[in-house]
């Protein structure tokens, strides 16, 4: 009497082969019934053992599998990050904090001002950045360096970027809410990654966030990227923190307008770019910014820290109906040399029968990175030096040391309108230990007249900053 073996099957394949096996069986039933018992026996006999090779070598293959650890959610330090395994969502805590000192010299010229030292803390932001379900992306960060201030206004939480975008379309994103207008190189580049410690006139005159037409605004913007060249356009509206119910129900809409980019890069290499680009917007001026019902007004610090809060370029506040501002930009990267130029203008239409004016300003920087090292570009934009060799005194790394001058004016005179003009010169000393801090210093000497009034001065600012 010959034993019975029976079979379990655990998978589908199992099931599958134990099947074929047994319905060959029944098929070669009929063929074998003329044959000896003995020899049908056999041939049955030799069938089993072939199947139970085959399901011998499936549970292999089956405990392989269940040996092999599953993929687990990485966690990568770029920044605090969590990103799923397989790229479908991410969440990274993302932030910076820049601390400043910054001395002034009043060295000429018939304005008496005192200008103040001391220390401030530049900025702090914190926020959280990341992916869902591949395609959409997501930012919100806010800056909350009021909060050290003597603040009268009790706003001491700046909400920066506020939005959602979806990058589904090939080299394309679509973005909705507040987020950066498309205007000015310099005004596009994170404070992070600036050359000098603060922008130049023109680009803060005619690109501020809350007095003028660029900056942080909300609105909808769609940007495409090719390999050396990148196209954004979009409508904005204002940015959050103005409020549009001004006393007294006048005057209450918003401003709104029509921005745009495009930036090419002929020359793209790894320490060798050439880049071109052009800007600018057109602005419905509506009835109010958060500045006591005005329109538009231009002006700008002297490229020092907030520490001392004058400035001696200002049109005041003027009853724009539209305005416009325009700028072209020049940039390149050769090894560890780095030239950027800017020339902006804006024009602004005012109500009625008043006139209408026209500004103009612009920069030119050059920058050299003393320890060899090139700064980087991407997606039309110049970024920070990486030091090849962090600081380190166990290691020996000196990490990378950049030295820098730039030339900055802006002219907001025109006709009666007496906004004033300057000119600045800066010097500027940048360390990165690595790839996460910077320390600069930065001297700058500021030459301004405004209705006859003049000011010359020497200012030093310092900053020590930490991003991630």
């Amino acid at each position: 009497m010959h034993k019975t073996t029976s079979f379990k099957p655990k998978s589908l394949k199992s099931t599958l082969l134990l099947s074929t096996a047994l319905f060959g069986a029944v098929l070669t039933g009929p063929a074998l019934a003329g044959q000896p018992v003995e020899a049908r026996v056999q041939k049955l006999e030799a069938t089993i053992l072939e199947l139970q090779r085959e399901l011998d070598a499936v549970k292999k293959d089956q405990a392989a599998v269940a040996a092999k650890p599953a993929q687990d959610i990485g966690v990568v330090f770029k920044g605090p990050a969590i990103e799923a395994s397989d790229g479908s969502w991410s969440f990274k805590v993302r932030g910076r904090v820049e601390a400043d000192a910054a001395f002034y010299d009043t060295t000429g010229g018939n304005n008496p001002v005192d200008l103040n030292n001391g220390t401030e803390l530049r900025r702090a932001r914190i926020g959280v950045d990341g992916k869902i379900f591949h395609d959409w992306l997501y930012r919100l960060e806010a800056d909350v360096a009021k909060g050290s201030r003597n603040d009268q206004t009790g706003s001491e939480v700046d909400v920066k970027d506020a939005w959602i975008a979806y990058a589904g379309l090939p080299d394309t994103r679509i973005t909705v809410g507040q987020h950066k207008t498309p205007n000015s190189l310099e005004q596009l580049t994170s404070s992070t990654d600036l050359v000098l410690l603060e922008r130049p006139l023109a680009v803060e005159a005619f690109n501020h966030r809350l007095t003028a037409g660029g900056d942080f605004k909300a609105g909808v913007s769609v940007g495409y990227t090719g390999t050396n060249y990148t196209a954004t356009g979009g409508v904005f509206g204002s940015n959050f923190a103005v409020n549009s119910n001004t006393a007294g129900g006048a005057a209450n809409d918003e401003g709104w307008g029509v921005h745009g980019r495009a930036t090419f890069a002929p020359i793209q290499e790894k320490g060798k770019v050439l880049h071109l680009g052009t800007s600018g917007y057109w602005r419905n001026a509506g009835g109010q910014n958060g500045f006591g019902g005005t329109s538009v007004r231009f002006r700008s610090t002297p490229e020092v820290s907030a520490v001392d809060g004058h400035r001696f370029v200002d049109t005041g506040n003027l009853a724009a109906d539209t305005y416009t501002s325009a700028g072209v930009e020049l940039g390149g990267i050769y090894g560890p040399f780095f030239a950027q130029a800017e020339y902006l203008v804006a024009s602004v239409d005012q109500t009625g029968v008043l006139p209408d004016y026209n500004f103009d300003g612009g920069y030119v920087t050059l920058g050299y990175v003393l320890t060899g090292e090139s700064r980087n570009y991407r997606n039309g934009l110049f970024s920070r030096v990486k030091p090849a060799n962090p600081f380190s005194l166990k290691g020996g790394g000196a990490g990378a040391w950049e030295i820098a001058a730039r030339y900055s004016t802006i002219d907001l005179n025109d006709g009666a309108l007496l906004g004033g003009s300057q000119d600045n010169y800066a010097f500027g000393l940048n360390w990165y230990p690595n790839d996460n801090i910077r320390v600069g210093l930065n001297y700058v000497r500021i030459d301004a007249e405004r209705a006859g009034v003049t000011t010359e001065a020497d200012a030093v600012v310092s900053r020590i900053g930490v991003s991630w």
